[in-house]
């Protein structure tokens, strides 16, 4: 076996600095956007899903909807463009109405994190409110909004309440 130079062995060392620097600088950037998506619980408020219909002005309309809040300048949001895109299509696949709102301060008080979900059934019935995703990539492969959307085509209503579950999400 042939034995290494010294300035190969020293090449070598500085690659691997280089490597665990690069990692470990990636992993604490996700990390620092792990949140919690409803720490202080303002979803489970009393008359929470009243006061959100109230605010967005939504009226029942005999059809499923989704709700997808955003806010453009969230880098969250950035991330999550692809589930974005695709729930946008499954949703209409499934013949629900889609609207798309961005985040305000004022409805930050009722929905405090984005990109969040919120789906209401045919009736006007809370379906479900939380975030797209979770985890540090929020991608679509943990979507909860897709199983929800299949529970209620099916004929089940879940009533899920997703708040504390962390992952990329932006609040003030």
């Amino acid at each position: 076996m042939p034995s290494l130079s010294k300035s190969a062995i020293k090449t070598s060392i500085v690659i691997v600095l280089w490597l665990v620097v690069t990692v470990s600088g990636l992993v604490y950037y996700q990390y620092n956007q792990l949140r919690v998506f409803d720490s202080v619980g303002v979803l489970e408020q009393t008359g929470w899903f009243a006061n959100f219909k109230q605010h967005i002005g939504f009226i029942t309309t005999n059809k499923n909807a989704l709700i997808i809040v955003t806010d453009p300048d969230c880098g969250c949001t950035k991330q999550a463009q692809p589930h974005l895109k695709q729930l946008a299509a499954f949703s209409k696949a499934q013949n629900f109405a889609l609207i798309n709102i961005e985040q305000t301060a004022s409805l930050q008080k009722l929905l405090p994190a984005t990109p969040a979900a919120v789906v209401i059934n045919d009736k006007g019935d809370f379906v479900y409110a939380g975030p797209l995703s979770q985890g540090l990539g929020c991608a679509q492969g943990s979507g909860f909004v897709e199983t929800v959307i299949n529970n209620l085509v099916a004929g089940f209503n879940s009533q899920l309440l997703l708040n504390k579950t962390s992952g990329c999400y932006c609040t003030a």
